[in-house]
């Protein structure tokens, strides 16, 4: 399929290029929606997504998406004035990326020093290293849609929590 989408690209006018890309982007997109409703994790095998689409589609707190062997993918949505709650990962790396909304995000070292407090909005993105303490609360009057990867993954493979109470319950 590669290589006929390569050849169409190379054969094509303009027009044509994007029409193909775009019955493409299409069809990625409703099976992305489809697995996000229904909750089904896409890991251990090549996947594409329209992740800001899939992010902004997103009605569960938690939805892991993507579980492979080394790294996970997983789209949240947070309401007004709920929070993902302080946390470490010790042997984790995490990068979540805001696609809507606004957050407070605290780091530090030791829970009893979180002198990293920055605010966030729409396309910013946040890294946090392995053996950080932090906590991230939507401040805005919408929901907070992002989406976080761990490496290596954090949550069991297809993990969908409609709600905050819910993975609070848990975690």
């Amino acid at each position: 399929m590669s290589l006929l989408i390569l050849v169409l690209l190379f054969s094509c006018d303009g027009a044509n290029t994007r029409e193909v890309i775009t019955e493409a982007s299409a069809g990625q997109t409703k099976q992305a929606t489809a697995a996000a409703q229904q909750g089904r994790d896409m890991g251990k095998k090549p996947w594409v997504l329209d992740i800001e689409q899939a992010t902004l589609n997103n009605p569960n707190y938690r939805n892991a998406q993507w579980t492979g062997e080394h790294m996970q993918m997983v789209l949240m949505s947070l309401k007004p004035g709920e929070e993902i709650d302080l946390e470490l990962h010790g042997d984790v790396d995490q990068f979540l990326r805001v696609e809507q909304g606004q957050a407070q995000v605290r780091m530090g070292k030791s829970k009893d020093d979180m002198s990293f407090d920055k605010n966030v909005s729409a396309n910013w993105a946040i890294f946090i290293p392995s053996g950080y303490w932090h906590h991230i609360k939507n401040t805005g009057n919408k929901e907070l849609k992002l989406y976080t990867i761990y490496a290596p993954a954090q949550h069991p493979a297809g993990t969908v929590k409609k709600t905050y109470e819910e993975a609070k319950e848990h975690h």
